[in-house]
């Protein structure tokens, strides 16, 4: 006979939404059950935005004192890849288990194994079903499938956090997020670094004047970028891996070619038919505004599953709290997207928030711009950064802030200064009279409004 379990919630995932779910609801004295095939905890602390941040402040480092050679330091600073890996693994490794036991502590049953649905209130895992009053699909997301020839002989992002050795000439194919703060780490510690892209604009989700003066950063780092160049064919030649690229088959020599051309919800692994899970036109779970199934009411989703264009850590927990209220409470509450701040950890850090400019044209709102180089500002001239830049976006009607990027050492820091100023509908006149610690980056706002 079949063992059948009935907890009150089935969370699948144990990433940042997942997290929140469980927590929250085994707070309120539900019965959870965590599932997760892979290692508790998620992408995020495991496999993305910490031990990826780990690489950043270490390279960050090393290449602050290469500025600062004219500012008086001597020696020089080098990269042992070996030793910053084992580092960042030392951080990253014990998560797991400090989640689990966190599970056990909270009474939250975590069950290791692949989650499938059989019926539309049934999910089998590891032979067992499980019919829950509520399904919670925190998922996440996987890297985006690749068909050219030879492309099992890419490297993945995860496979790029397990090295151990710095490969010495390394291509990425992508020019999303992780390509760049990958390649400028890579770059950083010594690999000769071409970056390849399918289309002809890196980072839509920035501000392109920006972006640009990032690129140019980049290239300083000897990072060389390549654009309308869809990879056709991978090879190996000897010691070497050959990439061909583009309509001209322009080739590519590396140790090691990294697949970082972005990811797309984790869905299809959950036999999303059977659960009578509709998708949406990004392939995640289609979801209404209180994130529950629009065709299956018994399943909520949160994070990158739902497959939204946020798919940022912060953005995955704030879903999974809605999700939380909602099953507790009824539905009542509903995700607020409406001031989201990111960053991309490149050095320097390119951070935004709000509206781009092509944005605010498209809905005919009346702005006007701030914006320029920082370059002469006693802030970046004292650490020697050559290409900070800035982009501010405010209405014409209120005088309030519609959106803002800013390139530049601690801009991750500076924008969430903006973020606030819009959440509390402050306007630029109240914000230049704000007194900040002085010099500090986040006086650098009052710049920007000269």
């Amino acid at each position: 006979m079949t063992k059948i379990e009935k907890p009150d919630v089935l969370v699948i995932g144990s990433g940042p939404a997942g997290g929140a779910v469980a927590r929250t609801c085994a707070a309120e004295g539900k019965q959870v059950v965590v599932a997760d095939y892979q290692p508790f905890g998620g992408t995020c602390p495991l496999r993305g935005c910490e031990p990826k941040k780990f690489l950043f402040d270490v390279t960050n480092v090393a290449l602050r004192r290469m500025h600062m050679k004219e500012r008086g330091l001597r020696g020089c600073l080098s990269i042992d890849w070996k030793k910053m890996m084992t580092g960042m693994a030392a951080m990253r490794d014990p998560i797991p288990k400090l989640v689990e036991e966190f599970y056990e502590s909270h009474g939250i049953t975590g069950v290791h194994g692949k989650a499938q649905f059989l019926t539309p209130d049934t999910v089998v895992i590891n032979r067992i079903q499980y019919q829950p009053k509520k399904i919670v699909i925190a998922a996440g997301a996987k890297s985006r499938p690749v068909h050219f020839q030879g492309h099992e002989l890419l490297t993945t992002t995860d496979e790029f956090f397990e090295m151990q050795e710095l490969p010495s000439r390394i291509v990425f194919i992508g020019g999303g997020f992780i390509a760049f703060e990958l390649s400028h780490v890579a770059a950083i510690a010594g690999a000769q670094v071409d970056v390849v892209l399918r289309s002809e604009r890196f980072l839509r989700r920035f501000d392109a004047s920006l972006v640009d003066c990032m690129i140019e950063a980049s290239r300083d780092m000897g990072v060389r970028f390549h654009t309308m160049l869809p990879p056709n064919t991978l090879t190996r030649e000897g010691d070497d891996l050959v990439l061909c690229a583009g309509e001209d088959n322009i080739e590519f020599r590396a140790d090691c070619v990294v697949l970082a051309a972005g990811r797309i919800a984790h869905v299809e692994d959950l036999n999303p038919e059977k659960g009578g899970l509709e998708l949406n036109q990004k392939g995640g779970i289609k979801v209404n505004e209180y994130m529950q199934s629009t065709s299956n009411p018994r399943v909520y989703a949160a994070g990158d599953v739902v497959g939204n264009s946020m798919e940022l850590t912060p953005v995955a927990s704030m879903e999974g709290m809605v999700v939380s209220h909602n099953i507790l409470h009824g539905n009542e509450e509903s995700p607020d997207y409406s001031v989201v701040p990111f960053t991309l950890f490149t050095h320097p850090p390119l951070s935004t928030v709000g509206m781009r400019e092509e944005e605010a044209q498209a809905q005919n709102i009346p702005y006007k711009v701030f914006e320029g180089s920082s370059s002469g500002w006693s802030e970046y001239r004292r650490i020697g950064e050559l290409y900070p830049s800035y982009k501010v976006l405010v209405s014409k009607k209120d005088d309030t802030i519609l959106g803002a990027t800013v390139n530049g050492h601690n801009s991750e820091e500076i924008i969430n200064i903006f973020a606030f100023a819009m959440r509390t509908n402050t306007t630029v006149a109240e914000l230049t009279k704000w007194l900040w610690a002085y010099p500090s980056f986040g006086y650098t706002i009052r710049y920007m409004f000269k």
